[in-house]
């Protein structure tokens, strides 16, 4: 997928108007798409200073395509004790909101900050922008299943790529996991800028920390015992970059957990090229019970199409 342009063949430098956007005719698989892009479109039109898109936002695909697995709560107020004047001020910048999920007798919490301007054309169309807008089913199931498979970080050094504006399932990793120490990566530079606030807001028992990483700057040779990516393989010309840091930042016995719809053949694509240079690829798609039955429960939604709506898991190691 070219990032300079969407599916309408709108060019990057281009206004998107919300209206020429729902006056195209197509069929039903067309519509999450247009809602999609219409995302971005509010962005892009909404006075400075609104709201920025929640997870109840009546643009969101999230109320298709959502698992329900998340529960969302605006916090009335947030503290920090700091001295930093720049991050003072960034907290007040935001908007916060906990993010929870209910697995048996255990309820799992994190505090994410939502930016409260709105973004500028040259922040949505950097590096990977789509984290900045809402969360994904991808990140919603992945964070689900970070929290019931909580042994596989244990004392483990733990790496996000492409995190996007929360980096949620490696805040669950951080929070519950007991790893030895956690990064959150993205290649965006607003989405860790929101990172580096959101870990000031939450407590942790290991050393975390964020920095903005291009899959392509083969400078970062650190090695991982886990790697975790959410719905990070629809760019085609992204996809050996991805495979490549993979293979620089994976530890020998390491494993990364790689989550993401079929999309096209985009996730064929990545096992493929992985299994080239050396990889072992396994996919899962049932991979928990909860998040089968709500996919089964959706498939009956005209809104829904499990093509590019039911995230996979792929489990990747070195041979």
């Amino acid at each position: 997928m070219d990032q300079r342009k969407d599916v309408y063949d709108y060019q990057s430098k281009c206004s998107i108007d919300i209206s020429d956007l729902i006056k195209f005719a197509g069929n039903e698989k067309k519509k999450v798409a247009r809602r999609r892009w219409a995302i971005l479109a509010k962005a892009l039109k909404s006075p400075t200073g609104s709201e920025p898109s929640s997870p109840t936002d009546e643009y969101s695909v999230r109320r298709i395509s959502s698992f329900m697995l998340l529960q969302t709560q605006q916090l009335p107020s947030m503290s920090v004790i700091s001295t930093d004047v720049r991050l003072l001020d960034q907290f007040k910048k935001r908007t916060w909101y906990s993010y929870s999920m209910q697995i048996d007798d255990e309820r799992f919490s994190v505090n994410v900050g939502h930016r409260n301007r709105t973004f500028s054309a040259e922040d949505l169309m950097g590096f990977n922008n789509t984290g900045n807008i809402c969360i994904w089913p991808s990140e919603e199931t992945l964070s689900y299943y970070v929290c019931n498979n909580l042994d596989i970080f244990n004392d483990k050094k733990v790496l996000e790529l492409g995190g996007g504006m929360s980096c949620l399932a490696g805040l669950y990793v951080a929070k519950y996991g007991r790893p030895k120490s956690v990064t959150l990566t993205d290649g965006n530079k607003i989405s860790i800028e929101n990172v580096q606030v959101t870990l000031e807001c939450n407590k942790f028992d290991c050393p975390v920390d964020s920095k903005v990483f291009k899959w392509n700057d083969d400078s970062f040779t650190e090695w991982y015992d886990v790697i975790i990516c959410a719905d990070c393989l629809f760019f085609d010309d992204a996809r050996n970059d991805l495979i490549d840091c993979l293979w620089r930042t994976l530890s020998s016995d390491g494993l990364a957990l790689v989550m993401a719809p079929e999309r096209g053949n985009t996730l064929d694509c990545f096992m493929e090229q992985s299994q080239k240079i050396g990889f072992s690829c396994r996919k899962i798609v049932n991979y928990n019970e909860v998040v089968w039955s709500k996919r089964l429960a959706l498939l009956d939604n005209v809104e829904f199409n499990d093509n590019i709506h039911y995230p996979i898991l792929i489990e990747v190691t070195k041979s």
